[in-house]
């Protein structure tokens, strides 16, 4: 008689493969909420891997705020621009601003 965790490791067990590259933004997305440690370079690849994902058709891009410029003043003036020239609109993500 099979025991109870080999009778049910098999149905519980199967996953979806991880992505890499969700794993990163995940990462990203989480160090950009905290204090300190983001720089521009961080900023550049947190973009490139957020529209990589996005053309892809991932689900995660719809919770993971879009691309944006590092040091942007408060209105925003040079992330609306960059969203304009990545041709994102509010039907990509509700937090687009072009």
């Amino acid at each position: 008689m099979k025991s109870f965790k080999s009778y049910h490791e098999g149905w519980f067990s199967k996953k979806d493969p991880e992505d890499e590259d969700e794993e990163e933004l995940q990462r990203l997305g989480m160090a950009s909420a905290g204090r300190g440690g983001w720089d521009k370079r961080d900023q550049q690849k947190y973009n490139d891997l957020w529209m990589k994902l996005h053309k892809k058709g991932s689900k995660l891009t719809k919770t993971m705020q879009p691309p944006s410029v590092y040091g942007d003043d408060s209105w925003a003036t040079k992330t609306t621009k960059l969203h304009k020239k990545l041709r994102l609109t509010r039907k990509d993500h509700p937090s687009v601003l072009s």
